[in-house]
């Protein structure tokens, strides 16, 4: 097999028709389909839109069992974000809760609707039939369920304080709640349903109306998980957002019960190796028992090819397939090739920088000046560094750097070096060193777990040094010149 011939799939797990061909189940997954979980917390890449199709064909083989997938298009979430009703005071969580309510029931409602009458009572299944003809076998997308709820409202008062304590019972009224969850229930005694929820971060800016919408869904799920035993809710949400979130609302014990996305080494090689072998298959070749050093070298410089690999990466399978990629692309015959592999790292990098400046472009837009800024003017710097030194290189930046959002001229009017520290050690830059102790000196990054990082010595993560030429330690102008 041709090591430039592999594919390695599709970047998005909708897309890629294989997916489940070389899924690597873990714990998790198991969890979630017992339904112990119905929060699924993940950063960008980590695999839940794998997770989701994986539970979605796991849920499809129960008998009477209803399994919708609602993923709000970017354009959706971004119309209600705009929306000056939303955002002038009309967007609290609680409409969005019923909203929600709104749309899930009539979802799971148009679901039977078209389907066959089984058990179904006949006042229940005639009602979902003639709702699931009325919304042309599906329901109206989010936007279209927001704006008709929006516009009975106005019809009644020009804001929902005007509702007063009556509050919840006239947004049950408007947003049809009582009726659809009658014949909801009716029909959930003979059928069951899986809802799973995705993409709430296409268009989130972490605004007042866009946390109020993704919280209004925890509530709603919550609120119908206790009505009923049949209907299973479960929501996927990017880490960063889940963070912030907790700490929006007064109920965040009720969604600490969450399953994080975490991968150890092992699996992460173990994703490549069922792809490799995968691709074996399709070649007409036999499986191999360990396929990862067949496309790979065993070694690279000092390291294992192993260990290097997952090191250029936040521990997340995207971003390792997305190495292999480039790998394997430049290969040239059917053998591992190390010096493939090295000039793959360069075009990875950047990358990747570029990705997570994206990944974080709603809560930090701008960033990606920060980098150019960083590439220019610190270009051959070491990658690991003392207070002293990084404190003088934040210090430059806030002076310099040209970057006119919100929260940079907050942390520049301020000098807030720690500020700055903090947010290039949460998206993943930086990591702590941690010097001696039991264990030895270490780095600890911010998606290994929980750390409060003091920054006395920092490393630049591996997966960006390339892209932002740094070294491994400062060279003297004699050695660079052979003096």
């Amino acid at each position: 097999m041709k090591i430039s011939n592999i594919n390695w799939g599709d970047d998005s797990a909708e897309k890629d028709p294989n997916l489940l061909h070389y899924f690597i189940s873990q714990d998790a997954v198991d969890r979630l389909a017992r339904k112990q979980k119905s929060l699924v917390v993940g950063r960008k890449g980590a695999g839940k839109s794998a997770v989701r199709k994986k539970l979605s064909d796991t849920f499809a083989n129960a008998r009477q069992s209803h399994i919708l997938n609602l993923s709000p298009k970017f354009q959706s979430i971004k119309t209600i974000l705009n929306d000056k009703d939303l955002t002038s005071g009309m967007g609290e969580e609680i409409l969005f809760t019923h909203t929600w309510l709104r749309q899930i029931y009539l979802d799971c409602i148009c679901a039977v609707g078209h389907g066959e009458r089984n058990k179904f009572s006949v006042e229940s299944f005639e009602f979902a039939r003639n709702i699931a003809n009325q919304q042309n076998r599906t329901s109206k997308d989010i936007v279209e369920n927001i704006a008709d709820v929006l516009s009975r409202i106005k019809g009644k008062v020009t804001n929902l304080g005007e509702f007063g304590i009556n509050i919840e019972r006239e947004l049950r009224d408007v947003a049809d709640v009582e009726a659809l969850e009658h014949h909801f229930l009716e029909i959930a005694k003979a059928a069951s349903f899986v809802v799973l929820v995705d993409d709430l971060d296409l268009g989130w800016n972490n605004s007042e109306t866009a946390n109020n919408l993704i919280l209004g869904l925890l509530t709603a799920a919550n609120y119908i998980s206790s009505k009923t035993n049949n209907a299973f809710v479960c929501i996927f949400l990017r880490e960063d957002v889940y963070s912030i979130l907790i700490t929006k609302t007064q109920h965040s014990d009720k969604y600490r019960n969450i399953e994080r996305l975490r991968w150890e080494k092992d699996s992460l090689i173990q994703l490549l190796g069922e792809r490799i072998n995968f691709n074996r298959k399709e070649a007409g070749e036999p499986e191999s028992p360990n396929p990862f050093l067949t496309v790979f070298p065993t070694t690279i410089g000092t390291s294992n090819t192993d260990n290097w690999l997952v090191e250029r990466t936040l521990s997340r399978p995207r971003e390792l397939i997305q190495l292999a990629r480039y790998y394997s692309e430049k290969c040239e015959s059917d053998t591992p090739d190390v010096e493939a592999l090295k000039a793959a790292e360069l075009g990875y990098s950047e990358w990747k920088l570029d990705d997570l400046c994206t990944e974080y472009s709603n809560q930090f837009p701008g960033l990606v000046d920060i980098f150019s800024y960083w590439k220019t003017k610190f270009y051959r710097y070491k990658y690991h560094l003392k207070a002293d030194e990084l404190e003088a290189m934040v210090l430059d930046m806030l002076v310099e750097t040209e970057l006119n959002q919100p929260w940079f001229n907050a942390i520049a009017d301020n000098v807030d070096v720690q500020g700055l520290l903090k947010i290039l050690y949460e998206i993943g830059f930086i990591g702590d060193f941690v010097l001696g102790g039991d264990g030895g000196s270490k780095t600890v990054y911010s998606y290994q777990g929980n750390h409060q990082p003091r920054f006395e010595e920092v490393d630049i993560h591996p997966c960006f040094r390339k892209a932002v030429g740094t070294v491994d330690r400062i060279r003297s102008r004699a050695q660079e010149t052979g003096g």
